[in-house]
């Protein structure tokens, strides 16, 4: 059986306090679809693995937007 690895994931603060972008500019990478995220309530949580990837330059556009998640 294989192991499942769980991306890891912030709220923008978080990520904006870990990457020392503004978040203004995390949240607008996310709503273009350049960092991946999904909207968990009222929280947008950032997917941190993207985020890096494209701070390094190695990541292509995603699908526009913020994927919602139901609960």
């Amino acid at each position: 059986m294989s192991k499942i690895e769980f991306p890891r994931m912030a709220t923008i603060s978080q990520a904006a306090a870990e990457s020392g972008i503004p978040a203004y500019r995390i949240r607008q990478l996310c709503k273009i679809g350049q960092v991946r995220s999904v909207k968990c309530g009222r929280k947008i949580l950032v997917n941190l693995s993207s985020l890096a990837a494209w701070m390094q330059g190695d990541t292509e556009p995603q699908q526009p937007g913020i994927r919602r998640v139901g609960l």
